[in-house]
């Protein structure tokens, strides 16, 4: 596995790109009430104009959008380009390039129904042959969303307004991915003929999205500017500007000092409180799908023996790991599944409550003795370095320590975890959080025998039977009872213990209407994408 496709797994979903950093943050964003905070005030007429500036932990690589992981370019992206169909802060996907589609009914053709009078940013015309060009280099050139599109077999332009995927076998998370990331649609204009890593387009990009790049000035910020001939809904401000702020403190004190409209990175969990007892801001608050949760190697450590794992998963106090280390933006986790895809989730074979005395037992059947201070055996936890990693971990050593576990915790800078735990596999256990979506289907990949995050080494055939009968059917009722099977036997074989949800809090200025997860945008924008932002003031 490349090493790029860790950095999109850890990288991704860390604030759900409100601001993923340079280094590894041990991350890997429906449900059908989302669970949502924002702003509610009487809303007056929009306004049109104004520049909103959001903050950004660093500079994108490229901007090329679909080349290789770049957590930097995603909120930017966004914002210049266009999808087929895109999620949106309530997890659900909505039209984008395509105003419509249809699935066949053995599943195995999707077919795309293009918006007309579509421009490109140079205002060459969009067509069905600019999609066709970009997803055939995606996999032709081994892009970044490669991997999710194994199962395309053809994909046509029959007119100039219509797409088709031909599957080689059903596929339903491809529709998903497909309005996740690094499925912007590029221009076939712009790139044919060209390499597509080097093209002068990557670093001054033509989009057909609300806005249009200016300029980059490197540690500085990014500029981008209404584009005016946009199909859709034409944005109301004059221009959007990322601030280039490595730090998170002096990001939170420039959104302090009104410097910022947007807070735009992840904020220290220290801060939380504060910004909700500020008048000048508001909150919005996201549920997404991913989960903080421990993890084993099952393969070749002591916890390839079941009892011990069960054993932790019965010594973890979740409730206090939220409350002390998460300052209560958490929610426990005891699912083998996100429950943002409520449809698929299994509520019924769930993770069992702490229960000291048991685990201690089952510490004992697996044939270990106490010492004189209550200690069954030593175990090494390896943690990343970042917030808020550390402080989980040296909860759930003292949580483990009355079960009779001494927990050695290594904090590591992330390219050691990686070369540790990702490829070397020399671990006992560990801790990660990230992006399980943008479909149940996500279970794949962490749970099947030899796929690329299944960092445990875990192999159940129940397990891979159920999860590959699960993506071969289109409707939700018919997939759902693989998935919930699959969640069963999970729980049982306790590969991972799921701690908390991931709750992603976003602080922008009091002013600012139309954010994306506000009322007003939530069901219509991307997760960063600023086209119904105006200034109320």
């Amino acid at each position: 596995m490349k090493k790029i496709s860790l950095l999109l797994a850890v990288c991704l979903i860390m604030g759900m790109l409100a601001g993923c950093g340079s280094t590894s943050t041990g991350n890997e964003a429906p449900a059908s009430e989302p669970k949502t905070s924002a702003d509610n005030s009487s809303v007056d007429t929009p306004k049109k104009g104004g520049t909103l500036i959001v903050g950004m932990t660093g500079d994108p690589a490229t901007y090329n959008p679909d080349f290789q992981a770049d957590g930097y370019l995603q909120p930017i992206a966004e914002n210049i380009f266009n999808r087929l169909v895109k999620i949106t802060n309530e997890q659900k996907i909505v039209p984008d390039l395509a105003k419509s589609y249809e699935i066949s009914e053995d599943g195995k053709e999707i077919t795309f129904h293009l918006n007309e009078n579509v421009k490109w940013h140079d205002g060459e015309a969009f067509s069905s042959a600019d999609v066709k060009f970009t997803f055939d280099t995606i996999i032709s050139q081994n892009g970044q969303l490669a991997g999710s599109l194994t199962s395309v077999e053809e994909i046509t332009a029959p007119d100039d307004n219509t797409v088709v995927f031909k599957l080689k076998n059903n596929d339903s998370s491809l529709l998903g991915y497909l309005a996740w990331d690094a499925c912007y649609i590029i221009p076939k204009h712009i790139y044919e003929g060209s390499d597509w890593g080097t093209n002068p387009a990557n670093q001054n990009p033509i989009g057909t999205g609300p806005f249009k790049f200016v300029k980059h000035e490197k540690g500085v910020s990014v500029t981008l500017e209404r584009f005016d001939d946009y199909w859709g809904d034409v944005a109301y401000l004059d221009k959007v500007i990322f601030s280039i702020i490595p730090d998170a403190n002096t990001a939170v004190q420039a959104l302090y000092n009104n410097e910022l409209d947007v807070l735009g990175i992840e904020p220290p969990l220290s801060e939380i409180q504060r910004f909700q007892s500020d008048s000048n801001l508001k909150i919005g608050k996201q549920y997404w799908p991913s989960r903080y949760y421990v993890f084993f190697n099952v393969k070749d450590s002591m916890f390839a023996n079941e009892k011990l794992r069960q054993a932790v998963s019965l010594g973890i106090d979740k409730d206090d790991i939220i409350k002390k280390a998460l300052k209560g933006v958490g929610e426990r986790s005891n699912t083998a599944m996100t429950p943002v895809y409520d449809w698929a989730l299994n509520t019924t074979d769930v993770f069992p409550e702490r229960d000291v005395e048991k685990a201690r037992q089952l510490i004992e059947e697996a044939g270990y003795k106490a010492d004189s201070n209550g200690i069954y055996f030593s175990a090494s936890f390896d943690v990343f370095n970042i917030e808020p990693f550390p402080d989980i971990a040296a909860i759930l050593k003292d949580n483990l320590k009355e079960i009779g576990i001494d927990v050695k915790i290594n904090v590591m800078e992330g390219a050691a975890w990686d070369e540790k735990v990702w490829y070397g596999r020399n671990y006992e256990f560990s801790l990660l959080a990230g992006y399980q979506g943008p479909d149940p289907g996500a279970l794949k990949p962490r749970f099947a025998t030899d796929e690329v995050i299944n960092l445990m080494g875990y192999s159940n055939p129940k397990v891979d039977e159920v999860l590959t009968k699960g993506a071969a059917y289109v409707e939700q009722d018919e997939r759902a009872p693989y998935y919930k099977e699959a969640q069963k036997y999970i729980v049982e074989d306790v590969p991972i213990v799921p701690i908390s949800e991931y709750i992603s809090v976003i602080p922008y200025q009091s002013y600012i209407m139309g954010h994306p997860t506000s009322e007003e945008a939530i069901d219509k924008t991307g997760f960063h994408e600023y086209t119904y932002v105006w200034l109320n003031k």
